[in-house]
């Protein structure tokens, strides 16, 4: 089933009667999805020698909401993380919201997504840099992740982390204690929930505002959820942070058309069992969910910190030249395959690059189908 379908037939609708839950980041992510690999974007004009056809092949949005688009960057995302792994274990933690503070995280995301970022790269400093855990300069990649496998609002931070750190002299790496965990995920939930706190009231004193006093004070009694786990040399974790760098709630196959009632059936995975179920969502249920996870513009989801920020480009080096490992090549970028000529199956020449104002102005002849990523 297409996405770009569903927009077209319900879209309009929807946004005009939820206007008021609307912002410019949503209807620039549902422009994106209608004109994804359509002549609205223009697109190319491929020519082959044998046989004189000519094709048209149609440009992607590549905005990070559609899912038709992200699957190169998301590929090259992954191995040129893969090419600075070291041959040390590697840790994933996750930082979760408790339920009472997600509807306050949607309403205020464009902020407070980066205050979770920021408790969280805090606090994982603070607990390397103790000489009971690793004691020394840590090295993490942190990657924002909004939604369940049924679109819910489920916002949390997932940490891939490697079990090393660099001691202040530069001499010398310090490696984990544990095999299987890297730090007490007890204590790491009490200060990831005061780090969140203190951010938040940090807030306020700046700007004047009163958040703080709206969220429930139960939040900051009850017990918040860290996961932390060894997850081997790091490379199957990093292939599956990878898959949401750059895309969003819903993947296209797991959109299986309608029922008779009109609603749109979405098969989802059960976490803890592995099992496949359809549920069914109402158009307007659909769109609403997928609104949910639209990123306000300018916000980085990916980050990193320590060793693997760009900065400590010459401490992570010194790292390598300590555990004597010779890193992977950067990867190349990925070649985009040309369009085959469908008479003959020769590759075919780019002869023409047609913005969008001008499609339509010259005779060729046009794939009535969604083409491939440009």
């Amino acid at each position: 089933m297409d996405l770009a379908a569903i927009f077209a037939r319900h879209w309009s609708r929807f946004a005009a009667s939820h206007a008021h839950l609307l912002t410019g980041a949503h209807h620039r992510a549902a422009r994106a999805v209608l004109s994804c690999r359509t002549a609205e974007l223009g697109g190319q004009v491929h020519h082959c020698a044998e046989c004189l056809e000519a094709r048209f092949v149609y440009h992607s949005c590549n905005h990070r909401s559609c899912i038709k688009c992200g699957g190169r960057e998301q590929k090259q995302w992954a191995a040129a993380q893969e090419a600075k792994l070291l041959p040390v274990r590697y840790f994933m933690l996750t930082f979760t919201l408790p339920d009472e503070l997600r509807r306050f995280a949607y309403a205020h995301q464009k902020w407070f997504y980066d205050v979770m970022f920021k408790a969280t790269a805090a606090l994982l400093m603070d607990f390397a840099q103790d000489e009971k855990h690793l004691g020394g300069m840590p090295g993490f990649t942190s990657v924002l992740h909004t939604w369940t496998r049924q679109m819910q609002h489920h916002p949390h931070v997932h940490v891939i982390m490697p079990g090393v750190a660099l001691s202040e002299d530069g001499l010398r790496v310090r490696r984990a204690k544990g095999r299987r965990y890297l730090f007490p995920v007890k204590a790491l939930a009490v200060a990831f929930r005061h780090r969140i706190s203190t951010l938040i009231k940090a807030s306020d004193d700046k700007h004047g505002t009163r958040h703080h006093s709206t969220i429930p004070a139960e939040v900051w009694s009850k017990s918040w959820v860290v996961d932390a786990r060894a997850v081997g040399k790091g490379d199957h974790a990093l292939r599956y942070l990878a898959r949401y760098v750059n895309k969003t709630a819903v993947s296209e196959p797991r959109l299986l058309g309608y029922d008779v009632q009109g609603n749109i059936r979405l098969n989802c995975q059960d976490s803890g069992t592995g099992k496949w179920r359809v549920i069914r969502l109402t158009p307007d249920d659909f769109l609403r969910r997928w609104c949910l996870h639209v990123l306000p513009k300018g916000l980085v989801r990916v980050r990193h910190y320590g060793l693997l920020s760009a900065a400590a480009k010459k401490r992570r080096l010194g790292v390598q030249e300590i555990l004597g490992h010779v890193p992977r090549r950067k990867p190349k970028p990925l070649v985009v395959e040309k369009p085959k000529c469908p008479c003959c199956g020769k590759e075919m020449v780019l002869v023409m690059r047609m913005p969008r104002h001008l499609f339509g102005t010259i005779r060729v002849t046009v794939n009535p189908s969604r083409g491939p990523p440009e």
